[in-house]
């Protein structure tokens, strides 16, 4: 099982420095950093110092979403990282959270990602595209990027598994069978126009912490696990939510403050706690365990077929200690 994190350059340089140094030298291979511009210092910038950080590790967005920058931008920024780094970068791609809510739009629909996918691989493959009526220029400095998309519904686990390179999907300890579902989606997606399988590599992503008592553990978490709330918008995810909580879930999501995604102690964290959304949220896409718990999530993680599990910590309030955890829980595997 590989092991990956998620950071984000916030108030401190050395922080974000201290994270993916402590990754890369405990053998982590893949460092990922999240695009939250309200909130956060900006991705590709983060992504180079990142490079220079973790001279071994695997390097992408996790993820970016379209309508932030021009697909050439994109293209020119992740190619030039791919040059310095030595070929290490991918691209995880999402229809937007945190991202979109800072500029005032929606998240994209499934129709506008496969106008995203198909511009960008063409791009990464230095070929002219065209986007919204116009060409776009051949770069001059292409290199074939691999793209993971995350998805979560339906359609996006169909498209996963069309186009994508690989997939990217959020799983917590308590709802596994679901994960095993999502990938059996994505499988059936590839085999239905000829693709095979085993060809899509998956990451699994959780908010993570390796702490002597879930309790313990929780209280790291809450600044992701707000974001769950988030996240609920779909049928399929509001289908989750108890009917009296509904309401509740609906304010969470007009008071969320994009400027203060995934901050330790921030406001919305304190919403959460005031909504009395803290326990039911984090039930859904968290880890929160001891050593040998993560031991056992990383085995049943590997037997789905995953390739990679990756510990999201910019919301994270001990980011170095479940660092050592996961590499410990990996040892003992």
């Amino acid at each position: 099982m590989k092991l990956g994190i998620c950071s984000m350059w916030g108030d401190s340089l050395d922080v974000f420095r201290n994270e993916v140094r402590l990754a890369s030298d405990l053998g982590f291979d893949l460092v990922t950093v999240g695009d939250s511009p309200a909130g956060w210092h900006e991705l590709h910038v983060s992504l180079t110092l990142a490079a220079l950080e973790a001279p071994r590790a695997r390097l992408a967005p996790l993820v970016t979403s379209p309508f932030m920058r021009h697909p050439i931008v994109t293209t020119a920024a992740l190619c030039s990282i791919d040059d310095l780094s030595g070929g290490r970068v991918a691209l995880g791609l999402a229809t937007g959270g945190s991202t979109v809510m800072a500029i005032g739009r929606p998240p994209a629909t499934q129709s506008e990602i496969r106008a995203e996918l198909a511009a960008l691989r063409g791009l990464f493959a230095g070929e002219p595209v065209e986007w919204n009526g116009a060409q776009v220029k051949a770069p001059r400095f292409a290199r074939r990027i691999p793209i993971y998309y995350s998805a979560f519904g339906p359609k996006a686990l169909a498209l996963a598994g069309e186009q994508a390179d690989g997939v990217i999907l959020f799983a917590g300890e308590r709802h596994l069978d679901g994960l095993h579902d999502r990938i059996a989606a994505v499988h059936r997606a590839a085999e239905a126009v000829g693709r095979d399988p085993a060809e899509i590599d998956i990451w699994a992503v959780s908010y993570a912490s390796v702490r002597e008592s879930r309790a313990q553990a929780i209280d790291d978490l809450k600044a992701f696990i707000v974001v769950n709330g988030m996240a609920m918008r779909t049928p399929a995810a509001l289908a989750q939510v108890p009917s009296q909580l509904r309401s509740k879930i609906d304010e969470l999501h007009a008071r969320y403050d994009p400027s203060e995604h995934v901050v330790v102690g921030g406001r919305n964290v304190a919403l959460m706690d005031e909504l009395g959304l803290t326990e039911f949220l984090s039930g859904f896409d968290t880890f929160a365990g001891t050593v040998e718990s993560a031991t056992a999530m990383l085995g049943a993680l590997a037997a789905m077929g995953v390739s990679t599990f990756i510990a999201a910590l910019p919301g994270h309030a001990a980011p170095l200690e479940t660092i050592k955890g996961l590499a410990q829980a990996r040892s003992a595997m």
